[in-house]
């Protein structure tokens, strides 16, 4: 009987080391398939990363484009804000001058009726008094 109860333990070992080899290898292809299964996962977050990364310096290129496009018409802009400001100082200096040589003009004016006015006075008290 040893040597029954020998072979029977020894067949059960080795139906065991069969199960586990089985489920050895069992694990070794579901890792396997795991193991492609991420290589292809990874292989797809690459391609979509590469292609965000394309479009991000896509836009980053037009957006810069833009930056460039908006500062030389800022500077256009700030050129003519300058022009019409010397222009509005100009016609400032033009206002003044001729406001400038109005008043002159209506000052020589005020003078002459003034002094024809006094003159007219002096007419009139001289005549008074000769008519008197």
């Amino acid at each position: 009987m040893d040597n029954q109860m020998l072979t029977t333990f020894v067949g059960v070992i080795a139906l065991c080391m069969i199960l586990i080899t089985a489920v050895i290898v069992l694990i070794g292809i579901q890792a396997f398939k795991t193991m492609q299964r991420v290589r292809e996962f990874i292989g797809h977050a690459q391609n979509e990363l590469s292609f965000l990364s394309t479009k991000a310096a896509l836009t980053l290129h037009e957006l810069n484009e833009l930056i460039i496009q908006l500062k030389g018409e800022t500077f256009t802009l700030s050129q003519k804000a300058l022009e019409a400001l010397h222009e509005a100082h100009e016609m400032i200096d033009y206002l003044h001058d001729q406001t400038k040589s109005l008043a002159l003009k209506a000052s020589n004016g005020i003078a002459k009726v003034t002094m024809g006015s006094l003159l007219i006075g002096a007419l009139s008290q001289l005549l008074k008094k000769k008519s008197q």
